[in-house]
């Protein structure tokens, strides 16, 4: 399934008490999670507006800040983000941001729900800045061609038994990655940037910056690269729960 940035559903919220509202783009809708959580957004928080503090009790929270900084609350200890930092907010735990630039800045805000519920995962809360998140190599997956490279955003328990993957890839020009299938758990792409071609089953559509495609249970899928110039995605692969 794909969904075109003009079809992506935006919602302007107050977002926990916060100062002024944001815009919530909702990528994946709630029923789209089988489940397994309950937001995939991308978040524009324009100056001097605000998620309010909150705290986590059944879901884990990871923010990804892809434009701008901004004031983060860390459970209680207020701290800088840059771009390219991440957060990661686990059950029983809280955070919130504020844009105090003047400039607009744009987090991708995933909510998975908690299914390890007797582990004590608080100590998973951590920030992660720009340039140190584990490195993925990959050579022509799944019989494709060329090299790809990601980083991890959320790794092992963090994923709180909701998922397995949740990187930002990075395809280099005239890479692609192999047709394969899905089953038991869903595969989100969000384009950061670049554009490539996706087969949704057996069609192949043309993707950019701002689209999404969902490929779940009993579906498959593949992307490739044909321009000249690096395709960036967020790619999160969660379980269906239901």
């Amino acid at each position: 399934m794909l969904r075109k940035k003009s079809e992506v559903r935006i919602e302007e919220k107050f977002l926990f008490g916060g100062k002024n509202s944001v815009f919530a783009n909702w990528l994946i809708e709630i029923p789209e999670f089988k489940g397994a959580g309950r937001v995939f957004q991308k978040v524009v928080v324009p100056p001097m507006c605000e998620i309010g503090y909150h705290v986590h009790k059944g879901d884990s929270e990871a923010y990804y800040l892809l434009e701008g900084s901004g004031i983060y609350n860390d459970n209680g200890t207020e701290t800088e983000l840059h771009e390219g930092d991440l957060t990661f907010t686990p059950d029983g735990t809280g955070h919130g941001f504020y844009n105090n630039t003047d400039k607009t800045a744009v987090i991708l805000a995933c909510v998975l729900y908690n299914f390890d519920k007797d582990k004590d995962i608080t100590g998973l809360r951590k920030i992660r800045r720009a340039g140190s998140f584990t490195r993925k190599d990959l050579h022509a997956p799944f019989d494709g061609r060329g090299d790809f490279y990601g980083y991890l955003l959320l790794e092992g328990d963090e994923f709180t038994g909701a998922g397995r993957v949740y990187n930002i890839m990075h395809m280099l020009p005239d890479c692609k990655l192999g047709y394969h299938p899905h089953n038991g758990e869903t595969e989100a792409f969000y384009i950061i940037s670049g554009k490539g071609i996706f087969t949704d089953d057996d069609k192949e559509i043309e993707v950019g910056p701002g689209d999404v495609m969902l490929t779940g249970t009993g579906h498959g899928h593949a992307l490739e690269n044909k321009s000249d110039e690096e395709l960036v995605y967020a790619a999160l692969i969660y379980s269906d729960k239901e």
